[in-house]
């Protein structure tokens, strides 16, 4: 493979748990394709690490010393990056050639002050909608979700966000996160207290509350199998599973108005538990995530920061 070389003022940051086959497809999708590529492996410990040192060396490699989840290993990526623009980017997608920098000139001339997506597609090609509502009362819970979906944020549905060359969904998906270098620090990066999951939620709702407005541009595409590292096996997705509860939680917690955040974290997690409680007589996944989430909780109460 050879060294990379591209002027494009980018910086592509990767982080890998045991995603081997599909980091290497994304990583020949990539060669060539910017200034600098960061792998940060999320300490997959299965000896696989050196040899794909030594098949990628344009790669740079950061290997942790523990699985510090998806904020703190993209922060460790991001640290040293000097470009204009970051690239957060999941191993299990493929970049069709000219994307990125084609992307970035549209970008330079049109998007000032954007945290920018692309649509994304399966291998099934259907669309994966990489974007959404920030969570409030109403979207926590399924039938007041129903009416807020078909009513209250009807401006930003999901037909409605891809119909349009460009969109402005709340917040975009961190599987392809493309920020400047600048905003990225003004934020102060991602949230390391989100271990998985909400964590790009959190750093649209902050982005916006400086003026930085989430964007996906419809008209750019890419290929995301979903779900790969996530799904290695039946413990890694019980963690994963459990994880979106535990960071909704965070997230209610720290972005929710302070009089009333708490009332609803216990709304929340009380009808959660209740109905993991009720499907756990009949499926095995269910009742593992409720086993997880009372051992974190056992631990950590929900209602502190």
């Amino acid at each position: 493979m050879s060294i990379i070389k591209s002027d494009l003022n980018l910086t592509i940051v990767i982080v890998n748990y045991r995603s081997w086959d599909s980091l290497s497809l994304c990583l020949n999708s990539i060669n060539k394709k910017c200034n600098e590529v960061v792998v940060v492996d999320n300490y997959s410990n299965d000896d696989k690490l050196k040899t794909y040192k030594k098949k990628y060396i344009w790669v740079n490699w950061i290997e942790n010393t523990k699985n510090f989840g998806f904020s703190k290993a993209c922060n460790i990526g991001a640290q040293n990056a000097k470009t204009k623009w970051l690239l957060f980017l999941n191993p299990d997608t493929i970049i069709p050639d000219n994307t990125l920098s084609e992307l970035i000139q549209f970008c330079d001339k049109k998007l000032t002050q954007n945290i920018i997506t692309i649509s994304q597609y399966n291998d099934k090609n259907k669309n994966t909608y990489p974007f959404g509502i920030f969570p409030n009362f109403f979207n926590l819970f399924g039938l007041l979700r129903l009416i807020e979906r078909t009513f209250i944020k009807n401006k930003k549905s999901k037909a409605k966000i891809i119909k349009n060359e460009v969109s402005y969904p709340d917040w975009i998906s961190g599987s392809f996160f493309l920020i400047k270098n600048k905003d990225y620090k003004k934020l102060n990066g991602w949230d390391e207290s989100y271990w998985m999951y909400c964590e790009d939620v959190d750093l649209c709702y902050r982005a916006n509350k400086i003026g930085v407005k989430s964007v996906i541009i419809n008209k750019f595409s890419c290929f995301h199998k979903h779900g790969g590292s996530s799904r290695l096996n039946f413990n890694s997705t019980i963690k994963t599973k459990s994880h979106v509860i535990i960071s909704t939680q965070k997230y209610i917690l720290k972005n929710f108005n302070k009089k009333y955040n708490k009332l609803i974290i216990v709304y929340y997690l009380f009808f959660t538990i209740l109905e993991l409680m009720i499907f756990s007589i009949f499926f095995k996944i269910k009742r593992n995530k409720l086993f997880y989430l009372l051992k974190y909780y056992k631990k950590k109460s929900p209602l502190k920061v």
